[in-house]
Order: C-alpha cells, then sequence, then structure tokens
C-alpha cells in the first residue's frame, strides 16, 4: 500500500475543504471497501454526536445545582469541563489529519482499482490481437508450404517478415507502456513517502501545540483551584473564628456558673465535714469505751489460756517420756527381728543351696534314666525282631513236622480201613462202607484251622460208630 498524501495546506475547516477536492464515500457504492470505510464514518459521527450531547446534558445538569455548591467544588467542576472540552477539541484536532489520510487512502485504492481494471482489460485485448495475428501468420506459413515459384515465397516471407515485426513491435511498445507506469508509479512512491514525512511532521506540530496548549490550560485551572481553595479556607477561616469566639464565651460563662456552683458545694461541704468530726469523735470516745472493756476480757482469757497451756505442757511432756521408752522397745524389738531376719536368710540361702542341689541329682538321675530306658526300649524292640524271627521259624519247622506226620497218620489210616474192609467183605461177608473223618481231610496243623467246638467233634465221632 502507498504512504497517504501530505496534509500540510490543513486548516481547521478540514472537513469542508476536503468535500470541495475529494468525494466522500458512499454506502451505495460498488466498491465494498468504500462501503465499508462510508459506515465507519457514519458511526464514527454518530458517537461524536452523542458525546458532544450528552457532554451538553451534563453542563446544563450542573448549571441547576452550582448555587448549592462551594466555590471550589464549583472550579473543579469548571476546570474539569474546560479541560474536557480543550481534550475533544484537541483530540479532534489531531484525528482530523487521520480521517483525511482514510479518506485520501480510500480513494487512492478506487483509482488504483480502476487502473488496474483498464490494465487488466488491455492485456487480454492485447493477448487476443496477438494471438490473433499470430494464428494469421501461422496460417500463411502453411500456404507457403504449397507454393514453389521462388518469387512468391520471397513476396510471402517479406510479409511475414513485415508481420512479425508489427507484432514485435506491439509486444515492444506494450513492455515499455508498462515499464513506463512502474517507473511513474516508483516516482508516486517516492512522492507519496515524502508527503507521508510531510504528514507526520504536521501531526507532531499539532501534537506538541496541542500538549503546550493543554499544559498551559492545566497550569492555570490548578491556579484558578489552588485560588478558589485559598479563598474558601480564608473564609472558613473567619467563619470558624467568629464560631471559636462564640463558642469561648459561652464557655467562659459556664465556667464562671461552675466555679459559684463550687463554692456552694465546698460551703456545704465544710459544714458536713464539721458536722462528720463531731459525731467521729462521739463515736471514737464509744468505741475506745468499748475496746477498753475488750482488753480486759481478753487479759482474764490469756490467764486462762496460760493456765491450761501450763497443763497441755506438762502433758506433753509426760507423753514424751512415755514415748521414749516406748521408742526404746521398740528399738530393742527391732534389733531382736533383725537378727532373726538374718537367722532366716541364713536358712532360706541353706535350702536354696540344697533345693538347687536336689534339682541338680535329679537332673542327672533323669538324665541316667532316661540313657537306660532309651536302652532298654532298644533291646526290647531287638528281642521283638528276634522273637518273630524264631516265631515263623518255629512255625515253618512244626507244619514241616506235622505234615510229615499227618502224612503217615493218614498212611496207616488207609492200611486200617483196608484190613478192615478186607475182614468185612472176606471174612465177615457184610458190605463195607468207608468212614468219612473230618480229620482226613485236614491238611495241615489244626490250630491253623477253623477249630470245632468239643461237642461238634464228640456228635461225629457218635455219627460215625453208629455206621
Amino acid at each position: 500500500m502507498n504512504p497517504p498524501g501530505s496534509l500540510a495546506g490543513l486548516d481547521p475547516n478540514l472537513d469542508e475543504h476536503l468535500s470541495t477536492q475529494i468525494l466522500a464515500p458512499s454506502v451505495h457504492s460498488d466498491n465494498p471497501q468504500e462501503r465499508i470505510q462510508a459506515r465507519r464514518l457514519r458511526i464514527a459521527a454518530r458517537l461524536e454526536a452523542r458525546r458532544r450531547e450528552a457532554l451538553g446534558e451534563y453542563l446544563d445538569g450542573k448549571k441547576e445545582s452550582e448555587e448549592d455548591q462551594s466555590k471550589s467544588y464549583k472550579q473543579k467542576e469548571e476546570s474539569r469541563l474546560k479541560l474536557a472540552k480543550l481534550l475533544l477539541c484537541g483530540t479532534e484536532l489531531v484525528t482530523n489529519i487521520q480521517v483525511a489520510i482514510d479518506i485520501r487512502e480510500i480513494h487512492r485504492r478506487v483509482e488504483e482499482e480502476e487502473i488496474k481494471r483498464q490494465r487488466i482489460e488491455k492485456l487480454e485485448n492485447e493477448v487476443k490481437t496477438s494471438q490473433d495475428k499470430f494464428d494469421e501468420i501461422t496460417s500463411k506459413w502453411e500456404e507457403g508450404k504449397q507454393k514453389r515459384i521462388p518469387q512468391e515465397l520471397w513476396e510471402m516471407l517479406n510479409t511475414q517478415q513485415l508481420h512479425c515485426a508489427g507484432l514485435l513491435e506491439d509486444k515492444n511498445k506494450l513492455i515499455s507502456e508498462l515499464q513506463q507506469e512502474l517507473k511513474t508509479k516508483d516516482d508516486q512512491y517516492v512522492k507519496d513517502l515524502k508527503k507521508q514525512s510531510d504528514d507526520i511532521c504536521l501531526l507532531l506540530e499539532r501534537m506538541e501545540e496541542q500538549v503546550k496548549n493543554v499544559m498551559k490550560t492545566f497550569r492555570e485551572e490548578l491556579y484558578n483551584i489552588e485560588k478558589a481553595f485559598e479563598v474558601e479556607r480564608q473564609e472558613l477561616l473567619a467563619s470558624n473564628k467568629k464560631k471559636w469566639e462564640r463558642a469561648l464565651q459561652a464557655h467562659n460563662a459556664k465556667e464562671l456558673e461552675y466555679l459559684t456552683n463550687r463554692m456552694k458545694k465546698v460551703e456545704d461541704y465544710e459544714k458536713q465535714l464539721n458536722r462528720q468530726r463531731i459525731w467521729d469523735c462521739e463515736e471514737y470516745n464509744t468505741i475506745k469505751i468499748k475496746l477498753e472493756q475488750d482488753v480486759q476480757i481478753l487479759e482474764q482469757q490469756l490467764q486462762q489460756r496460760k493456765a491450761i497451756y501450763q497443763l497441755n505442757q506438762e502433758k506433753l511432756e509426760y507423753n514424751l517420756q512415755v514415748l521414749k521408752k516406748r521408742d526404746e522397745e521398740s528399738t530393742v524389738i527391732k534389733s531382736q527381728q533383725k537378727r532373726k531376719i538374718n537367722r532366716l536368710h541364713d536358712i532360706l540361702n541353706n535350702l536354696r543351696s540344697k533345693y538347687a542341689k536336689q534339682i541338680k541329682q535329679f537332673q542327672e538321675e533323669n538324665q541316667s534314666l532316661t540313657l537306660d530306658y532309651k536302652r532298654l526300649v532298644l533291646q526290647f524292640k531287638e528281642l521283638q525282631k528276634a522273637m518273630r524271627h524264631f516265631a515263623l521259624i518255629d512255625d515253618e519247622k512244626f507244619r514241616e513236622i506235622w505234615l510229615m506226620n499227618e502224612e503217615e497218620a493218614k498212611d496207616l489210616i488207609a492200611r486200617a480201613f483196608d484190613v478192615d474192609r478186607i475182614i468185612h467183605t472176606h471174612h465177615l461177608g457184610l458190605p463195607w462202607t468207608a468212614p468219612d473223618f473230618w480229620f482226613l481231610k485236614n491238611v495241615g496243623p489244626i490250630s491253623q484251622q477253623p477249630q470245632k467246638s468239643a461237642m461238634q467233634i464228640v456228635e461225629e465221632m457218635l455219627m460215625h460208630t453208629g455206621d
């Protein structure tokens, strides 16, 4: 963005001056930037009008209550309003430069947009024209390929060369115009920089002038306020002095009245004091007589107390002698008890030593008996093991002998049965049946078989004999 132009020639009637030279932005414009700027200016004008209106109302409202306020307060309000107006005017004077710069910048941008649009339109037209010429030149090259006569080809080449030179000349002309426009823009940029520096200088001058005016006005108003305070102070001192004199006179009158009242009270107090002294003397005499009587009574009581004290002292001496004798007796008894305690301690120590010896002896006996018990338990276990071994061997030998004898007995019984059978069958001619004895079926010792009762054995024998 190029810097804004110079405002060195601006005067206080800046708005009228600008309206004659520069068109103000409108809200009905086709450019959106111009419409935005117009709305901003309109809002700023409304705010300024409201501020001025509020300031005017404030002044009107203050006029009604000025009579009721003090001089210092009135002077402060007047100074404040004057300074507010001064600051407002100074702010407007300084901000007018910014407003003018903004308006000029808006118009510069509008002109720049218009120039840019024309430039783009010109470039587009140039592109179209150049393209048409280039197409024409290209089409003629196609026609030249069909020609065979050298003169015609020469004429065509000259014509094409002229057309190409014209096309290049148009391009160079456009380039020179753009370069000239760029140079113009550079010059304009330098001028705008100078104008901007001039505007800044003008703004600084106005600001310095405004600061000086404000400082001067502040000093004047401060002097006026101090003067108003001083006048008010003198008035207050005078009024307070009058009040003080009136209060002092009233105080002196009250002091005089208080003094007379005090003198009357002093006289009354002296009379009361004399009456009190007389009454105190009479009271003192009566109390003195009463106290003397009390002293006599107390002396009598003292004599009685002394006699009682003497009697108590004799009783205490007698009791002391009795206690001394009892103390001697208790000392003798105590010594006897000590000897008895020592003797009992000796007996206790002997018993403890005996007890320790007995404990040690019992522990040794217990240890030896424990060892004997363990040894006997081992021997008993070994003996049980040997008994089991020998019992197994004896059982095995007994079974072998039993089986051998049982086999021999069964052979003898079988031979006896054969003899009995021969006798019955051959000699007696009787039928013979083999007896069925249970022991013939037995194998092994009888103690290992299920044992029968004696009655069962007798019944079996009778049954066999009956058969």
